[in-house]
């Protein structure tokens, strides 16, 4: 991918700008194809507002984190599905997305079904209430913060002690996730938020 995007633009230290670019425009033609949803849910204090995840680090994602076939990628928080949309797309596995408002879990499903992606699939749900039994990898854009990313994180680490699963993070949480005594942080930490990071349960 870089000698077509030149992934060295990733290089962003400010924790205010998440590095979208022309890629994120062209991503935006391929998946959108109708009137993008209003949020519909207030959200809670400890919960983020939706950004969408710029594509560059979900191609980083895919040819950094080693997937297989028997992979199961969850992305929490996943607002318009771009995150699980690509990873199935790049890397052939099933993916799923978990994400808060009713609307933006709509159009999701209503995207997949008109790109019969089966393979890929949206919950509406609050991500403190999801079942995480099937996933082996998840992914984190600081969909929330505080008290609710930690009982999040409570979940996957009770998670790892049936099978080992991966957490890959971007934008602000990573900080937290990086103080986490059951996960091992696989890359180096960084001056800035907006840069993918990797960990593996212990």
């Amino acid at each position: 991918m870089a000698e077509y995007v030149g992934l060295e633009a990733d290089d962003n230290d400010n924790c205010d700008d998440p590095g979208y670019d022309s890629l994120d425009i062209f991503i935006n033609r391929l998946f959108f194809f109708e009137t993008i949803p209003q949020q519909t849910k207030d959200l809670e204090p400890e919960m983020v507002y939706y950004q969408k995840t710029p594509a560059r680090a979900v191609f980083d994602l895919v040819e950094s984190s080693h997937l297989t076939t028997a992979d199961v990628f969850v992305d929490i928080g996943s607002g318009l599905g771009q995150v699980a949309f690509l990873v199935h797309l790049l890397a052939g596995i099933t993916a799923r997305g978990i994400e808060f408002d009713p609307a933006f879990c709509d159009y999701t499903r209503a995207c997949a079904a008109e790109l019969h992606l089966s393979h890929v699939t949206f919950i509406n749900r609050d991500a403190r209430q999801a079942d995480y039994s099937e996933g082996t990898v998840f992914f984190m854009f600081t969909p929330f913060r505080g008290a609710m990313l930690r009982e999040v994180l409570a979940l996957l680490q009770r998670e790892s002690l049936r099978r080992r699963i991966k957490i890959i993070t971007y934008g602000p949480c990573t900080a937290e996730v990086t103080g986490q005594s059951w996960l091992e942080r696989l890359t180096p930490e960084e001056d800035s938020c907006y840069k993918s990071a990797f960990f593996r349960s212990l």
